[in-house]
């Protein structure tokens, strides 16, 4: 067989191989888009405050956060909507649903894991006299899927967490409730790891939980995530909807080894986003000094009255938010 058959041969079985499974997690239910439409289709308290983040976010507390509005004088119910994994352009795209509940005050903890560019396509963004090259995705969301429209939105988190439902449903973990970590925290599943601290050794400079590991945050005019979080905000603006971003707390000793312009692209998000939106961003990533209290480098342990001040921290937020109103 010529080289030329060869190449062509192995071409047209990936394209073959590549459609089937297109087609396959098409045509699956999107899980996860589902769960938050039966969220934000109930009928929730008329005063509310919604949290959001991903996993660096768990330890926060809602009932205690509630508890500090109400000794204030405030009712408002907080609802804790962290997901592990779920990542801006995600939430991005359950903004209609979020807006739907007319919440008073929005919060967002952001991380560095926030703004990881691995695995996804990056495009450069021309000066705004110019109109941006559309994506590929983007030139394809026209396309109805019959079911799982995610997979064209964000096709990475949509195939892993269809995978992740199938291997659930296999194993029969799907038909058992959940355990919930805190009241009014609908996404979350309680995991009592999250309760145990590593070893303070474990985060010593060399210790394996302070080493960079190359995860790399592109700058601002090449990250989808950073363009997907200030279009949600933008959204959330335009309904009339308060917005708090803060960074989540990050261990020193992993900070300190973190590369320069890594930190100065970060860094350069917040200010971003400070001119742009005219708040401020509460930054907690470098205020915790204790080498005690973490699962790793990003993740405080949680149900713990050592990181409640996590939760009152939040509290704060939301007060000098509503006084300033």
């Amino acid at each position: 067989m010529s080289l030329k058959k060869t190449v062509f041969s192995i071409s047209a079985s990936f394209i073959f191989a590549f459609t089937i499974f297109f087609l396959i997690i098409s045509v699956l239910p999107d899980y996860t888009f589902m769960q938050h439409e039966n969220f934000y289709s109930q009928d929730l308290d008329p005063k509310k405050i919604f949290i959001f983040g991903s996993s660096q976010i768990f330890a926060i507390n809602p009932t205690i956060i509630s508890e500090i509005l109400s000794d204030e004088g405030y009712d408002h119910t907080v609802y804790h909507l962290g997901q592990g994994s779920f990542d801006t352009e995600e939430r991005l795209r359950t903004s209609a649903l979020i807006t739907s509940q007319k919440p008073d005050i929005v919060l967002y903890g952001i991380s560095y894991q926030t703004f990881y560019s691995h695995g996804r396509t990056i495009v450069d963004k021309p000066d705004d006299s110019f109109i941006s090259p559309p994506r590929i995705l983007d030139s394809l969301s026209f396309i109805s899927l019959p079911v799982n429209d995610g997979l064209l939105d964000n096709p990475k988190f949509a195939i892993i967490n269809t995978i992740n439902h199938l291997s659930r449903t296999l194993s029969s973990e799907i038909n058992e409730k959940p355990v919930r970590p805190y009241e009014n925290t609908p996404f979350f599943i309680d995991d009592f790891s999250t309760r145990q601290p590593a070893s303070p050794s474990e985060f010593e400079i060399g210790g394996s939980l302070v080493n960079y590991k190359g995860n790399e945050i592109y700058p601002i005019n090449k990250n989808r995530t950073f363009d997907a979080l200030k279009q949600l905000i933008q959204e959330l603006h335009n309904n009339d909807v308060e917005v708090i971003i803060f960074t989540t707390p990050h261990n020193k000793n992993w900070l300190n080894q973190l590369p320069i312009q890594q930190k100065e692209i970060f860094e350069s998000m917040l200010n971003d986003l400070e001119g742009e939106f005219n708040f401020k961003v509460h930054r907690l990533h470098d205020k915790v000094d204790s080498m005690e209290i973490w699962v790793d480098h990003d993740h405080l342990i949680s149900h713990s009255s050592e990181t409640d001040f996590y939760s009152e921290e939040v509290a704060k937020m939301i007060l000098n938010r509503i006084d300033e109103k």
